[in-house]
């Protein structure tokens, strides 16, 4: 079974991401680009509140020795949500998660071959290269008329 989440949870994380695109997307035509965001980070905000004050954390937040670097995943999420919101109204939602799954591949591909942030490293072969090769194939076919 946990073979099978390891699949099913990243795809419906694929799902969620489109439609929170989608959602944010619409409501910065409403309310603003910084307003959708903030409306978005702070539902995000509350969610994590409430999941932290539920499952605790038995090291707490700042533990002593942590890389700086490891705490820049709030802004990567920032520029995720600003890029999204700004481009699905303006490019379409297949051309934009097209390639927002383009960049995530091409950076994926990075941080396994070196290992950055402490994950276990995989090199790059000429398949996994391939595997970009036919990522940026899809994207482009995402965008043919």
């Amino acid at each position: 079974m946990t073979g099978w989440l390891l699949v099913i949870v990243p795809v419906l994380a694929g799902i969620a991401s489109t439609l929170q695109a989608t959602s944010n997307g619409a409501l910065a035509g409403r309310v603003g680009l910084p307003g959708a965001l903030l409306i978005s980070i702070t539902v995000s905000a509350v969610a994590i509140l409430v999941l932290y004050l539920v499952q605790g954390s038995d090291t707490g937040l700042f533990p002593p020795g942590t890389p700086w670097v490891l705490y820049l995943g709030g802004f990567y999420g920032f520029l995720i949500l600003a890029a999204l919101a700004f481009a699905f109204p303006r490019i379409g939602g297949a051309w934009t998660i097209a390639l927002l799954v383009l960049g995530q591949g091409i950076a994926a591909l990075g941080v396994d071959h070196y290992g950055l942030f402490g994950q276990p490293r995989h090199p790059v072969t000429a398949v996994r290269a391939a595997g970009i090769g036919l990522l940026v194939a899809g994207t482009l076919l995402m965008r043919w008329r």
